[in-house]
């Protein structure tokens, strides 16, 4: 049998007339108890883990900004990322990382800082931080797939603010906050008045490296005039408006101690220094970049092993890629104040005019030419001494083997003692004799006359020793 239903309305009110009997029902309390029971029921939230968190903890919607470095640089950046922050008055209120939708420890590293305790740092992982202020945000410490260091930083978006389709965009707060960490980085970050190479691995600077060179005075003192005195003079020179950069090449045989020098400047001027080889320039801009980073750590010292290797090739024997671009970076239109290159060369005579004849790239060429007799015989006193020696060693004897020595480069020279030590071990004696020292130098001239045989052959460009050098060190 049918139901017959009468509803009657009145305002937000029906009473309906059923065959069960009348009720009223009340259409504004049945609004309110929907929306009580859609309150009850959470809707599933699309966002990911770490936007939730991020999210949660900025109090709004976020946008960021990223940075990218290479492997060693990036390291660094974020190890001085904590000392930077914290002068900022920015607090850490915790730090994690998340795996799959969990909060874990995050991953920590540790660098190693000539003459410093072990530095650790975040490596992997999220930071969140306040700002006495209560300005907050979430920075993410990661790595890329081919192994560049990554900081991101995620911050409130402000009301009105858009995402910039470009992550150079000067306004964003990101962008802002990651320019002045690198600024300051480069100011006094842990790269300051230290010796690294063109990859940023830490070289030690050895205050008694001086001591193991058979200084030519000559030399010396070029040096001084051309580099520690220089140095010196920098800020007067800027101050009256004066070039303040030098380009010295250091010319000279395999063997003559000239990377040595270098190492020497190096740890006796207190500059920044960079070592640059040939091996280390993988693409064109990497020199370009060696001078970015020189000048924004000036005043610094820049050493270029074997520049005829590096990139100062002559034209008229080929083209060389990185020619121009060492033009272009050591006098373009950016002006290099307060950076000191130093290069070495066996070969001055393949280096390009251009790089060697003009003042604002390489100003003076010094030649470090073979060791005289005496300094070939210091060299041998200095090498000799730590070991165990037979009576037959004399002071006269010596003196034989560095007079019949001439023409040995400084390495040449050592050899010798070294040679003459593998002869008194071979024969299972502990004490070097007169007889080994003869028999090695002997074999050490028989070798060295191989080598230039082979160097002089018609495809190479010898090497001719120079009996009017400066003549100078061992290396």
């Amino acid at each position: 049998m049918p139901i017959h239903n009468q509803i009657t309305t009145t305002g937000t009110t029906v009473v309906v007339d059923s065959d069960f009997g009348p009720f009223t029902l009340d259409l504004a309390e049945l609004e309110r108890a929907k929306k009580m029971v859609a309150k009850g029921k959470k809707e599933p939230d699309e966002r990911d883990p770490f936007s939730i968190i991020v999210e949660d903890f900025l109090g709004g919607d976020h946008l960021h900004c990223t940075r990218y470095w290479s492997q060693n640089l990036g390291q660094l950046m974020k190890m001085f990322s904590e000392v930077h922050l914290a002068d900022k008055g920015w607090s850490v209120i915790e730090e994690f990382k998340l795996q799959k939708k969990r909060k874990v420890s995050p991953i920590y590293d540790v660098i190693k800082i000539p003459d410093e305790d072990d530095q650790q740092f975040l490596h992997t992982g999220i930071r969140l931080m306040v700002r006495p202020d209560g300005r907050k945000m979430a920075l993410t410490y990661s790595t890329d797939d081919d192994g560049d260091e990554r900081i991101s930083v995620f911050y409130r978006r402000a009301e009105g603010e858009q995402a910039s389709l470009f992550s150079q965009d000067k306004s964003m707060f990101g962008f802002r906050l990651l320019e002045e960490l690198e600024d300051d980085f480069f100011e006094r970050g842990p790269l300051k008045g230290r010796f690294f190479d063109l990859d940023y691995r830490f070289i030690k600077k050895d205050p008694h490296v001086g001591k193991l060179i058979a200084w030519d005075e000559d030399v010396k003192l070029e040096l001084k005039r051309n580099v520690l005195d220089f140095h010196k003079a920098i800020p007067k020179l800027e101050a009256l408006g004066m070039n303040s950069s030098r380009g010295i090449i250091l010319a000279g045989p395999p063997g003559t101690g000239k990377t040595m020098i270098g190492k020497w400047l190096a740890s006796s001027t207190g500059m920044t220094s960079i070592l640059v080889s040939a091996e280390m320039i993988r693409s064109r801009g990497s020199i370009k970049s060696v001078y970015e980073r020189a000048r924004k750590l000036s005043p610094t010292l820049i050493v270029v092993e074997d520049i005829d290797t590096t990139g100062g090739m002559d034209r008229r024997v080929a083209d060389h890629p990185l020619l121009g671009e060492f033009l272009q970076c050591m006098d373009g239109m950016v002006k290099n104040s307060g950076v000191i290159t130093v290069a070495t060369t066996n070969h001055s005579g393949s280096i390009d005019p251009a790089i060697a004849d003009r003042p604002g790239r390489f100003d003076r060429i010094i030649e470090v030419g073979l060791p005289g007799i005496d300094q070939r015989l210091r060299i041998l006193k200095r090498k000799i001494k730590p070991i165990d020696t037979h009576d037959s060693i004399t002071t006269s004897v010596l003196k034989s083997i560095a007079n019949r020595s001439k023409g040995l480069s400084g390495a040449w020279v050592i050899e010798v003692i070294q040679f003459a030590q593998v002869l008194a071990l071979s024969r299972k004696d502990e004490l070097m004799t007169a007889d080994d020292l003869e028999t090695s130098l002997d074999d050490v001239l028989a070798r060295r006359g191989l080598a230039y045989r082979i160097d002089s052959m018609p495809s190479e460009n010898p090497w001719r020793d120079d009996d009017n050098g400066l003549g100078s060190l061992w290396g």
